[in-house]
């Protein structure tokens, strides 16, 4: 299962991708050419303020000035002082920024004005005009002085103000992870009753034997755990209704069978006795495969037990009776454990070696053990199956020769019945069309190593 899928944290992303899309509207509304005051571009202060800080820094002794600085350096804004006075722009300028340094030099006249700032590095998608904040990017004055040093101004906060920002920073980000553990905890506490509501339903879909939901969760969880378990119950009780009237009908079919045979004993034309005789005992073979289908998925109320797959393999191939040309077999030395009913894996058997010679001349019937699986293969040399039967077989009286007759079609039981034995021990099957030609039946059970109790 992909971890998008899950609900849970389907709602923790949805958060998550609103706190950060949050974040950045707050980045681009800071970021977005704005003039903001015509005075106060890039979040420098106004020339005036500019003034009284040189006015001051000019009056104070020269051993107080750095002390005085540092008082001034508390804004948005930088402030500090460069002994080698103004210097010339180290970046190319830009029409914005000449006009600012102009205006500084036209508002405090008698110091000379310089303006220097890289160029954004995203300014070719955003562009380079006025800005409340250029973080990566900022904008530094330098005013020259009476002694000769230069007085610096940044748009960018000062030392304490970045320390304050980072530490807010620190404890939001530990804040933010705090609040997600204590979401993702709440909501897998809450979503709790939901996963035990999928996988009792993903049981209940295995095996109808499954237990009853736990009434559990939320008022609507705990209504739909009550109207699961109703549902089921009710699905058992039809399922077991339907194997015991089949069964029923199947008891009285054969009573009527057995005297139509007795009947048929009568028939003076040899041929058309053995043809009665004949349709009489392909009637009684539709009524047991019929009833096995339906058997098969009635509750089974102990699990299967552990068995040698390679010996009852090398039973079948022996009991089928088929001559050595026409079924090839291929096991392994070693006893291979799994978890099945023998008479299952003997119908299995059955079925798939007379569909393998009704079709085709030679069938191979292999054991492998890998990777912790038993690989049973049935393979016969016919002419295989058409896209549209290879999807639906497996389904009752679903036959790829349209024929009805059982030494041909069959009634389209026999892969169904295999399909169904073969689910109920927990066995995983494939039905494919081979490259070279021909059809293959793939069986693979999970071996059970022999000392350990089968799960």
């Amino acid at each position: 299962m992909k971890l998008q899928s899950r609900l849970s944290v389907r709602v923790v992303i949805i958060l998550l991708a609103g706190f950060v899309a949050l974040q950045i509207l707050v980045v681009i509304a800071t970021a977005l050419p704005s003039r903001g005051s015509v005075e106060r571009p890039y979040g420098l202060p106004l020339p005036r303020e500019v003034g009284v800080m040189i006015d001051a820094i000019e009056r104070a002794p020269p051993a107080d000035r750095p002390q005085l600085v540092r008082v001034f350096d508390q804004g948005l804004y930088s402030v500090g002082l460069s002994p080698d006075g103004v210097m010339p722009s180290v970046h190319a300028t830009t029409p914005d920024l000449v006009l600012l340094g102009q205006y500084y030099a036209t508002m405090l006249p008698g110091h000379a004005v310089a303006v220097d700032a890289k160029r954004p590095t995203l300014g070719a998608i955003i562009g380079t005009g006025e800005r409340p904040a250029r973080f990566f990017a900022p904008v530094s004055i330098s005013i020259s002085l009476n002694d000769g040093s230069a007085l610096v101004l940044t748009s960018k906060p000062s030392g304490a103000i970045r320390d304050f920002l980072r530490r807010r920073s620190i404890l939001g980000a530990a804040a933010g992870l705090i609040l997600l553990i204590i979401l993702i905890m709440a909501l897998r506490q809450t979503m709790r009753p939901v996963v035990s509501l999928a996988a009792g339903v993903r049981r209940f879909g295995a095996g109808l034997d499954a237990p009853d939901l736990p009434v559990e969760g939320t008022r609507e969880v705990r209504d739909l755990a009550v109207a699961f378990n109703d549902m089921k119950r009710r699905i058992s009780a039809l399922m077991a209704e339907r194997t015991r009237t089949l069964a029923a009908i199947a008891h009285d079919m054969r009573t009527y069978l057995t005297r139509m045979r007795l009947r048929a004993e009568f028939i003076d034309d040899a041929d058309h006795r053995a043809r009665a005789v004949r349709d009489l005992d392909e009637m009684a073979a539709l009524l047991d495969d019929t009833l096995l289908l339906a058997r098969t998925e009635t509750v089974e109320s102990e699990p299967p037990p552990r068995v040698d797959l390679r010996a009852l393999v090398v039973e079948a191939a022996e009991t089928y009776g088929a001559a050595p040309e026409a079924l090839q077999l291929t096991v392994p030395e070693d006893a291979v454990p799994v978890q099945a009913r023998p008479l299952a894996v003997r119908r299995i058997l059955a079925n798939l070696l007379d569909n393998g010679l009704r079709h085709g001349t030679k069938v191979e019937l292999s054991l492998v053990s890998r990777g912790g699986q038993a690989v049973l293969t049935v393979t016969d040399n016919g002419p295989g199956m058409s896209a549209e039967s290879l999807a639906r077989l497996g389904e009752p009286f679903h036959r790829s020769d349209p024929s009805r007759n059982r030494d041909t079609g069959g009634a389209g039981l026999g892969l169904a019945i295999v399909s169904a034995l073969a689910a109920r021990d927990g066995a995983q099957i494939l039905f494919e069309n081979r490259a070279c030609g021909g059809f293959r039946a793939t069986l693979r059970y999970r071996i059970v190593p022999i000392g350990l109790d089968p799960l």
